[in-house]
């Protein structure tokens, strides 16, 4: 059917299930972008326990070997590079973190945008249905181009979430 004679039935329709696609969709990036943050943030503390743990070992391991100074000051060097990394880490965290939100805000933005020209289109068609001559051809042809409008932001949409 082509989009200047599709009656306003179908195009109610079609963006209704548009509209549920994108929430489902949006549904689905948050719940992608939790599980994602949530297994980052155990990693990253899976990480840290076990380097602390090897750390607390391996100081017990040298004190029991009585070592001279030079033993334990290249063990307090390395335990001090290796917490001087986890403290590089934070950042890479911090990034993450920052991308995660960037993501759910573009998500949402075009949520908004989409919902927007759908509740425009929708006030269109409800003009269309209640015009009759010469009103018709301009409510229509609003229409027509409301729905030209919506239909690749839809699409565009949907297809960057998939």
């Amino acid at each position: 059917m082509d989009s200047k004679t599709t009656p306003p039935g179908i195009i109610e329709t079609q963006l209704s299930a548009w509209g549920a696609e994108l929430d489902r969709l949006k549904a689905k990036v948050e719940r992608n972008i939790a599980e994602v943050k949530q297994e980052y943030f155990e990693h990253i503390e899976e990480l840290r326990e076990d380097i602390e743990a090897q750390l607390k070992k391996w100081a017990k391991q040298v004190e029991a070997l009585e070592p001279g100074p030079s033993v334990q000051q290249t063990v307090r060097d390395l335990r001090n590079e290796i917490e001087g990394e986890l403290k590089r880490l934070e950042p890479e965290l911090e990034a993450l973190k920052g991308h995660a939100s960037r993501a759910e805000t573009e998500a949402r933005r075009l949520i908004g945008e989409i919902k927007a020209r759908r509740k425009a289109l929708k006030e269109k068609l409800a003009e269309l249905k209640d015009a009759s001559g010469e009103a018709w051809e301009d409510v229509k042809t609003g229409a027509v181009k409301g729905w030209a409008e919506l239909r690749p932001a839809l699409h565009s949409a949907i297809s960057k979430f998939k």
